[in-house]
């Protein structure tokens, strides 16, 4: 809606209460301003604010910080209704966890209150976890492999070589590693888990027979994540005793907790250098995945900065068992791809001229407009010849009516087909007025990085020179031999969009035969 707004003001915003509209303040703040910038009225049918004076919009915002007040309390309560049904150990829906997935089951001996004051015992459904016998061999090979390798970092290589994937089809990373292990959904409840908990100062909640610690169930914890969705420490985890059975021995999963416990000051941290310009850019040429820097400890002393060289993290991941791609210099690298980039839209080039023409366009003529003109001067003639026939009709024999109202029938169908093919043709137009817009946007915002950033890129910090380039870049895919880098879409011609140089003797890039430069599928915004 605020995109068709830009494109073409309304007059004005009508909406049946202001709560649908937004229950965020500063959310609803934003669209009455973007919405005044381009004078457009709002109204809203059960408040009836008369937003043209001062009055009216103090009430209107009045209104807001109330809408927002009650979508704060609606969630407070159903924040506090969800812990307390975490506490009986139902699963209260979402994803499941790898090793398991759930079913609906009968609850008895619900009582709730009708109507008339009086109770009665209802039967509701809820659901509970049980396992998932094909993922469950992935959870305990997951354990035991940890509790053997000692490592999340040699557990994620050995799961990568041996082809075990998650449920997505990805390999598993060493902090979805952790994840799983330290949940105690898989641990059975038995006498071992409860005391670690209880020198923990955790309590466990229990109903009817899942409260004996005899290792017949598992656990199930909630609360892991705040209101920003930051993970919580696990003593302010809620733990309760599910329906489900565990199928990790209670000591096996304590072990398994003092060993990530234990590895927790020695975790892996990556020898990233802070001023490698293409990381999150690059990816493998081989496989797909992101190269990450990867510092060599030693300084290149003609520019003082720290030598670094471009991996593959799959190659990295698997010991070089799924890719083999080659590593890149990481300093050759960045001051090749930055210098052609900058000479590919200089202000002199053909792509910066092509950029220009397409931030200035407007009057476009469309392939279809003389089949449009066509098409209203048929209707326009029909519509006379109707007319015409119509006049007739008062002085020509009955006998001939019937041929009259035939002729007239025909007319309006042919008219109605017309009408039709119009409104394609200017959805089509629409279209491609709405797909030019958004190519001029586009090619404005790469004129004014270029115009206003190019000349002073090597001052700016690090994060905004990875933003301008993941602007004017779509992707740049390569291996220690050549590279390959995909930028914008213009109209250029083929032969113009496809650009190879040697290797260049001046920046001392031994690395590479040849680096290719082309051209992306669409212009990214």
């Amino acid at each position: 809606m605020l995109e068709a707004e830009r494109n073409n003001p309304f007059d004005v915003l009508i909406c049946y209460r202001l709560d649908r509209i937004s229950r965020n303040i500063a959310d609803f703040s934003a669209l009455i301003n973007e919405l005044t910038k381009y004078h457009t009225d709002f109204i809203s049918i059960k408040e009836q604010f008369d937003t043209r004076t001062p009055m009216g919009r103090a009430m209107m915002y009045i209104a807001s910080v109330f809408a927002q007040l009650e979508r704060e309390v609606i969630a407070e309560r159903i924040r506090d209704n969800m812990l307390e049904l975490a506490k009986t150990g139902r699963w209260l829906g979402g994803q499941t966890p790898t090793g398991f997935k759930s079913e609906r089951y009968e609850i008895v001996n619900v009582y709730e209150q009708n109507s008339d004051d009086t109770v009665e015992i209802k039967n509701k459904k809820a659901c509970k976890l049980i396992i998932d016998d094909s993922e469950k061999k992935i959870i305990e090979t997951i354990f035991n492999k940890y509790l053997e390798l000692k490592s999340l970092t040699k557990l994620e290589t050995y799961l990568i070589q041996n082809n075990i994937v998650s449920r997505t089809g990805v390999y598993f990373t060493t902090n979805r590693l952790r994840d799983i292990l330290i949940n105690p959904v898989y641990a059975t409840y038995d006498q071992d888990v409860k005391e670690y908990f209880e020198q923990k100062g955790i309590t466990i909640y229990a109903e009817g027979e899942r409260a004996e610690c005899n290792g017949k169930y598992g656990l199930i914890s909630y609360n892991k994540l705040d209101n920003e969705q930051n993970k919580r420490k696990i003593y302010d985890w809620i733990i309760a005793v599910g329906c489900h059975s565990g199928y990790i021995k209670g000591i096996d999963w304590i072990k398994v907790q003092e060993l990530i416990e234990k590895n927790a000051d020695k975790r892996y941290r990556a020898n990233s250098p802070n001023g490698a310009l293409l990381s999150g850019i690059i990816r493998c040429k081989e496989c797909g995945s992101f190269m990450r820097p990867k510092s060599t400890g030693n300084r290149n002393t003609s520019i003082g900065k720290k030598r670094y060289y471009y991996t593959c993290e799959l190659k990295e991941r698997s010991q070089g068992t799924k890719c083999n791609g080659k590593n890149i210099i990481g300093l050759d690298l960045d001051m090749v791809v930055l210098n052609k980039i900058k000479t590919i839209f200089a202000p002199n080039s053909k792509v910066y001229e092509e950029l220009n023409k397409m931030s200035l366009s407007s009057n476009t003529k469309y392939d279809n407009e003389e089949e449009i003109q066509l098409l209203n001067k048929n209707y326009s003639k029909n519509e006379n010849d109707i007319k015409s026939l119509i006049e007739k009709l008062k002085y020509i024999d009955i006998d001939v009516v019937s041929f009259i109202n035939n002729e007239l029938i025909r007319l309006k169908k042919e008219n109605q087909n017309i009408q039709e093919k119009i409104k394609e043709l200017q959805n089509q137009n629409n279209k491609q007025i709405q797909k030019q817009t958004k190519e001029s946007h586009g090619a404005a915002l790469v004129l004014n990085i270029i115009n206003n950033y190019f000349d002073t890129f090597e001052t700016l910090d690090l994060k905004l020179k990875r933003d301008i380039l993941k602007i004017l870049i779509k992707d740049i895919r390569g291996n220690g031999d050549n590279i390959e880098i995909n930028i914008l879409n213009t109209n250029l011609e083929e032969n113009t969009k496809r650009l190879f140089f040697d290797r260049i003797a001046e920046n001392n890039f031994k690395n590479f035969s040849r680096v290719a430069i082309r051209t992306g599928e669409q212009l990214q915004p």
